[in-house]
């Protein structure tokens, strides 16, 4: 049985290689690091004392934004994003606060997981994320708890 901890984390060189790995198109670093202070609600997901992934947010007021989520690719498919969701939602729920995010259209692991912890698209912003192509749509996606 593996360790797993989800903890408090701070956006660094470090956890950046694993933005570079996750996503075709990764924040900048100086954006990156500069993700964090008393609004955000960022986790790291620690797997036998290896960080795997992480989850960076913003709090504005009772409503959360999820602006990244990546699991390194070696450790993708076994569920791990499933741990910083779940986190990221009971803290939601316990602060009673609704949860917003965008996803690019083409994402659909992301949107499947998103739709199983009860996503519900609200809009399309129309040629949001880049692409190697030109643009592709962003979903905008809601979470509420049952208990608001």
């Amino acid at each position: 049985m593996p360790d797993i901890k989800i903890q408090r984390f701070t956006p660094d060189s470090r956890s950046y290689q694993i933005e570079r790995l996750a996503h075709a198109h990764p924040w900048s670093l100086s954006v990156f690091c500069q993700s964090h202070g008393p609004a955000y609600y960022n986790r790291q997901l620690v797997v036998n004392e290896e960080t795997v992934g992480y989850i960076i947010c913003q709090q504005v007021l009772d409503e959360l934004t999820i602006f990244n989520i990546a699991i390194d690719p070696k450790h993708q498919g076994q569920g791990f994003s499933h741990y910083l969701m779940q986190d990221t939602l009971n803290y939601a729920a316990n602060n009673g606060m609704l949860v917003f995010l965008e996803v690019r259209e083409s994402n659909t692991p992301a949107i499947s997981l998103y739709q199983t912890y009860g996503f519900r698209e609200l809009a399309k912003r129309p040629d949001y994320y880049k692409t190697l192509n030109g643009y592709e749509d962003a979903l905008v996606m809601k979470w509420q708890s049952e208990q608001n």
